[in-house]
């Protein structure tokens, strides 16, 4: 991979990973052109579509359709656990094939790297050949929702486990210019004892105390702040690196009020991406005026 000009990094976060999609529509708008992408879970497969020649829309129409279907609409069934991480695996894999057909790396029109990390040795794996689907999958296993992906000697899984926006790989990669969409929201405005992921991987909410003085059981579960706790660490490691490797532009989108699992609603997190990019305009296109396209 030649050293690009103008890499693109899109962070992990689920369904707020939408938020790429406005994004990228501002960034097709003012034709500022990408020549690597990084993608981590969502963000990985997002840019996968975008690097395939996929429109902005058609990437929220396909993710929509591909995770609604992976994801039963009844929350009873979701509480009873019908669906098991790995049939549900199978299923976003098969929806995955469905939109992307057997393609692989080498098919792309941008090149991409998927962030994974191998469970076994806990290396941060870059997956950037092959298939792309299994490739897709495993950057997007998150742990406990999804099984780890076997390559190989590797069990992959989601790449957010140790970083979720990898800017260190970019700059590795000789980009002269950064642009990196970061989805996870601050840790202070989430609501730790309600994420739907812990309703997925089977985390049972607190029982309400039956007597008023009893504040015992209206805190978390030992499964929930085990949860919690790997949120935070992943933070603070998150963010560390933002300052070791910044990118030349960041945009967080304020995707605050939208979960993890929530693909019922397209319209907020994308509009957020498109709100965030707009505010970031003057320099995107001081950051295409300094990188011209007609020099090598």
């Amino acid at each position: 991979m030649k050293c690009p000009k103008i890499a693109l990094v899109l962070g992990g976060g689920g369904s707020r990973g939408l938020a790429h999609v406005g994004v990228l529509q501002v960034l097709q708008r003012e034709q500022i052109p990408i020549d690597m992408i990084v993608g981590t879970s969502m963000g990985g497969i997002v840019g996968a579509a975008y690097a395939l020649g996929m429109s902005p829309g058609e990437i929220a129409r396909g993710l929509q359709a591909a995770m609604s279907l992976s994801y039963p609409k009844v929350p009873a069934l979701r509480d009873l656990k019908l669906f098991s991480a790995r049939a549900r695996q199978d299923r976003f894999g098969m929806q995955l094939k469905l939109a992307l057909g057997d393609k692989n790396f080498s098919d792309l029109r941008i090149p991409i790297i998927l962030m994974a990390v191998d469970m076994l040795s806990g290396k941060e794996i870059q997956l950037k050949e092959g298939a792309l689907v299994p490739a897709l999958l495993a950057t997007s296993a998150v742990p406990g929702l999804f099984p780890p992906v076997v390559m190989g000697r590797h069990q992959l899984a989601d790449g957010g486990v140790i970083d979720s926006l990898a800017t260190h790989v970019a700059h590795a990669h000789g980009a002269r210019k950064i642009i990196a969409v970061d989805v996870h929201p601050p840790l202070a405005s989430e609501d730790p004892w309600h994420d739907p992921v812990s309703a997925i991987v089977g985390f049972q909410l607190p029982i309400p105390s039956l007597t008023s003085g009893d504040e015992f059981l209206r805190g978390p579960t030992l499964m929930q702040a085990m949860w919690r706790s790997v949120r935070v660490m992943t933070w603070h490691l998150h963010e560390e690196r933002l300052i070791n490797h910044p990118p030349t532009i960041l945009m967080r989108p304020d995707i605050t009020g939208v979960g993890s699992l929530d693909f019922k609603d397209l319209d907020n997190p994308i509009a957020a991406g498109v709100a965030e990019a707009e505010k970031h305009l003057p320099a995107l296109r001081q950051l295409l005026a300094d990188v011209p396209q007609n020099v090598p």
